[in-house]
């Protein structure tokens, strides 16, 4: 588990004084699926996770120990308990919708899904969920990401912020 995703631990920052931003870039970059997005993929936002050493950000345990002792054990319990819960929730509301399948189990507050196929060939449905994923990240309500699982495109829910909660 990530501390900077559930434990309300920020991630360290630094500042770089570079002459060709292209180098450090080419040299630490990463493209998994799940990180990859439109206007990433058109260069029309600077990805500062390539700038620096991939995925293996460096944690301070100070940064831990404040928040334990400042929210308390307890208060971090409920807040993993709580996000899970609400993952659970969209859960189910995928697995009643016949419009949708939960393409792989349920971890934790990670929910993976699609659109079903009905009369469409699969590259048809993947290009129905990529235009799905991209409405809702328009939206500004929500915010999602995709991977590929066994070749199909599929959506990732996560529950994960301070300030999500479950309303109707």
């Amino acid at each position: 588990m990530n501390p900077h995703k559930w434990f309300l631990t920020n991630m360290d920052g630094c500042c770089l004084w570079i002459k060709k931003a292209k180098s450090l870039v080419d040299s630490l970059s990463t493209n998994p699926e799940y990180l990859r997005n439109e206007a990433s993929d058109a260069n029309e936002v600077v990805d500062y996770k390539d700038w620096q050493i991939a995925l293996s950000r460096r944690f301070k345990a100070i940064k831990l120990w404040v928040v334990i002792r400042r929210y308390g054990v307890a208060n971090l319990v409920e807040h993993i308990r709580s996000d899970i819960m609400m993952a659970k929730e969209f859960e189910n509301m995928a697995k009643t919708d016949n419009r949708f399948e939960i393409v792989v189990a349920r971890k934790f507050a990670l929910v993976c899904f699609r659109l079903k196929p009905r009369f469409e060939k699969d590259e048809e449905v993947s290009t129905i969920n990529q235009k799905l994923l991209e409405m809702v990240n328009s939206s500004g309500k929500a915010f999602m990401t995709h991977a590929k699982v066994d070749g199909m495109f599929v959506l990732r829910f996560a529950v994960g912020t301070t300030l999500t909660e479950l309303t109707r």
